[in-house]
């Protein structure tokens, strides 16, 4: 089998098999609880309003709030939701895609 097949193959098996609606309904699910568990949510939500408070209401716009909320949500992620998310990925890949030597 070519690299090009390989490729296309594992393209196929990933859109097919791994992000299927289920896995994705349950990683965002995932994601979502341990945001919301961790404070995150009511975080950016208070960052949210001290932006709006900040400026005049006619004045703000959701481009200036997008603006300062993307960066400062981004960075503030807990490390172990990153961590945990991630490894539930690695998991499912490991589980779902036979190795290069397996094609």
């Amino acid at each position: 089998m070519s690299e090009t097949d390989v490729h296309q193959k594992f393209n196929l098996d990933l859109k097919n098999n791994i992000l299927d609606s289920q896995t994705k309904k349950r990683l965002k699910n995932l994601l979502t609880n341990r945001l919301r568990d961790s404070g995150w949510t009511n975080s950016v939500r208070k960052r949210c309003t001290e932006l709006v408070n900040a400026e005049e209401k006619d004045k703000t716009k959701l481009g200036y709030l997008m603006d300062n909320l993307l960066p400062y949500g981004r960075e503030n992620i807990p490390e172990d939701v990153k961590i945990e998310l991630l490894q539930q990925i690695s998991d499912l890949l490991d589980s779902n895609i036979p190795s290069i030597e397996e094609t």
